[in-house]
């Protein structure tokens, strides 16, 4: 589905809406539009995020990023089954406007996380977030 940028920021921007992403500090997900970028790559990303060249990266796959934040358990109480479906919602946002959907994980231990895909338009758009991991 073709969405001008602003249009696109202000889909990913709904989905995202309160969500928080939890780890030992839990972070807001941050739309964002690279309208410049036409290719990617590793070293674009850490370019684009302003990271030195030598950070890590890890990549995952965005099902298995999305598993453990949209399962809903027979235990969760109704503001838990509330957080999977909004976080269910905004995967499949992220699905239905960017192609080529991948998650990468910036750094160690204080992570920055991108899940970022191919816009219709050719350019690469997605959400950030943030993570503590120690």
């Amino acid at each position: 589905m073709t969405l001008p940028p602003d249009a696109l920021l202000s889909q990913l921007r709904s989905a995202a809406h309160g969500l928080q992403y939890p780890s030992e500090t839990d972070a807001p997900f941050v739309p964002f539009a690279w309208q410049t970028m036409r290719d990617f790559s590793i070293d674009k990303l850490l370019i684009a995020t302003r990271h030195d060249r030598n950070t890590p990266v890890d990549g995952t796959e965005p099902e298995d990023f999305f598993a453990p934040l949209t399962r809903v358990e027979e235990w969760f109480d109704d503001s838990e089954r509330e957080i999977a479906e909004q976080f269910q919602h905004l995967f499949d946002t992220l699905k239905d406007y960017l192609h080529e959907l991948s998650v990468y994980r910036v750094g160690t231990v204080n992570m920055d996380i991108y899940i970022i895909g191919k816009t219709d338009d050719g350019y690469y758009a997605g959400v950030s977030t943030k993570a503590v991991e120690t």
